[in-house]
Formats: structure tokens, C-alpha cells, sequence
């Protein structure tokens, strides 16, 4: 079989529950998430006809789209990146920034690190507040980033 020179006898597969979040110029308080989703990118394609064949369609790659990055966590109060969002979004006034997320393994060491660049808040969302449940508030951010590099 093909796939027995990548075959590690003691691999585990990595928990998607350990990792950080790094904002480049925020404390690490402030890059303190529960949930984070939205890393993707997708190439689309372009149809072609060629001219004089009619038995096939060429199919062109586009350039690559990246999703919307999504982080949850417990919203705080007073923070550097809540004053970079409403600045964002109260006062149209973006600075970009770089992020780095880290899946991290048992012993805290990086198993995988992607750095996610020039991203910047499009959308804050406090969750529901209700008083019949015992929940903390938590509020979502999304950014829009340029894209995205695995180290």
C-alpha cells in the first residue's frame, strides 16, 4: 500500500480542543477564544468553450476565496480587541491585523499553525441573553482576512 511510508505505529490524531489564538499587538487575555471556525479557502472555476470543440467544456481555476473568520468567547469588558472592533464598526476606522492560530498537542507544543493576515472585524454578535438559563455571555466576532498560510 502507498500510504505505509506515512504510517507513525504511536501517531494520535490531534484534539481540535487544545489551540491558541494569537492577535500580533493584543495581549494574550485578549486572544482567549472558545470556538473558532471559518478556515477555508475554495478555488472556483471558470467554464471555457474552445472554439471548434464541442465534445468538452475546459475548467479554469479562479483565484482562491476564504471564508469568513468566526471566534466565540466570553465577552470581556474594556479589552484591546473589543476597542479595535468598535472602531471598526462604530467608526470606520480599520488597522488590519495579522493572527496566528496554533493547534496545540498535550504538552502545549504547536502540532499546526496557520497565520491569517491582514484581518479585520466585519461583524460583532452578542449571544442571546436569557433569563431563565445560567450561561455566560458570550459575544462572536468575524473578520475578513486577505488569506491564510500554514507553517
Amino acid at each position: 500500500m502507498a500510504y505505509n511510508n506515512f504510517y507513525k505505529p504511536n501517531y494520535t490524531p490531534p484534539s481540535a480542543f487544545y489551540f491558541a489564538v494569537k492577535f500580533i499587538g493584543f495581549p494574550a487575555m485578549d486572544s482567549s477564544f472558545q470556538e473558532v471556525s471559518g478556515l477555508k479557502v475554495t478555488l472556483g472555476t471558470e467554464e471555457r468553450k474552445e472554439g471548434g470543440e464541442n465534445d468538452y467544456v475546459l475548467h479554469l481555476p479562479t483565484p482562491p476565496k476564504y471564508e469568513n473568520l468566526v471566534l466565540k468567547r466570553c465577552l470581556l469588558y474594556n479589552s484591546d480587541l473589543n476597542r479595535w472592533c468598535r472602531d471598526a464598526l462604530e467608526d470606520f476606522k480599520f488597522e488590519p491585523r495579522d493572527i496566528k492560530l496554533q493547534l496545540l498537542g498535550a504538552n502545549g507544543g504547536s502540532l499546526a499553525s496557520w497565520n491569517i493576515i491582514r484581518a479585520y472585524p466585519i461583524s460583532w454578535e452578542l449571544f442571546e441573553l436569557n433569563s431563565t438559563n445560567n450561561q455566560l455571555a458570550i459575544e462572536t466576532l468575524t473578520l475578513k482576512y486577505r488569506n491564510f498560510k500554514k507553517d
